[in-house]
């Protein structure tokens, strides 16, 4: 051959990713990997540093799956958390171990949030027609942490929410579980319908809505164990 060509480490198509349980999952293929005798590429990193440039580095080994390219490495991170992080790649060159880092000087910052709302799977309600009084229990779920979940209702005696101002109630701990009371005279003829929704929020302020639009109704004039959504 004539000549001889020069080829440059490089990292490419660098992305992070903030998975759910708040680990920082850092992807990237290397540019002209064939061309290098690679023995080792890791990601670096350091959590809530006061200086970067001067903290303590954690080595994470990044690897590829089977027939891939892209190189993978997950960072034991947490919601809240900074992460500074760089990549060195080592290679083998006449006999001597060389090293490419990326960025070459300095690192990459990302800030680790929550972005996954939380879940409300199920509203029991329990309505006692001798008290007048109905348990609801709302059973809600978030990857981190729920901050609390709001309970919006409104007793009516003909079930019209038309222009209503809804009462709530906010509950912090799970279970989250409130008795309120329907009908203060059960002795007479008068049934109320109640119409309510949840909102449940998680510590980053990612909410839910259950049902997503509108309200649940019941009717209170006997006793009776309902779960929302109801099935079928």
């Amino acid at each position: 051959g004539g000549g001889s060509d020069t080829y440059e480490l490089g990292v490419i198509n660098l992305t992070s990713q903030v998975l759910e349980t708040g680990d920082l999952k850092v992807s990237f293929e290397l540019a002209n990997e064939d061309q290098f005798n690679i023995s080792a590429v890791k990601v670096y990193y350091a959590l809530n540093v006061a200086d970067p440039s001067n903290a303590t580095y954690t080595a994470v080994t990044a690897s590829k799956a089977t027939n891939s390219t892209v190189y993978e490495a997950t960072i034991n991170s947490a919601f809240g958390d900074t992460v500074y992080y760089y990549i060195e790649v080592q290679y083998l060159q006449d006999g001597s171990t060389l090293v490419y880092k990326y960025p070459s000087s300095g690192y990459q910052s990302v800030a680790v949030s929550d972005t996954f709302e939380p879940e409300i799977s199920t509203i029991a309600v329990d309505y006692n027609a001798t008290t007048g009084n109905a348990t609801f229990t709302i059973t809600a779920s978030d990857n981190d942490a729920i901050d609390k979940v709001i309970l919006y209702y409104y007793i009516s005696t003909d079930g019209n929410e038309t222009g209503a101002t809804f009462s709530n109630v906010t509950l912090t701990t799970s279970p989250y579980e409130v008795t309120l009371t329907i009908d203060d005279n059960t002795g007479d003829a008068t049934y109320y319908y109640v119409d309510f929704y949840v909102e449940a929020y998680d510590l980053s302020g990612n909410s839910a809505r259950l049902p997503t639009e509108g309200t649940f109704e019941f009717y209170a004039n006997e006793t009776a164990s309902l779960v929302f959504p109801q099935s079928g």
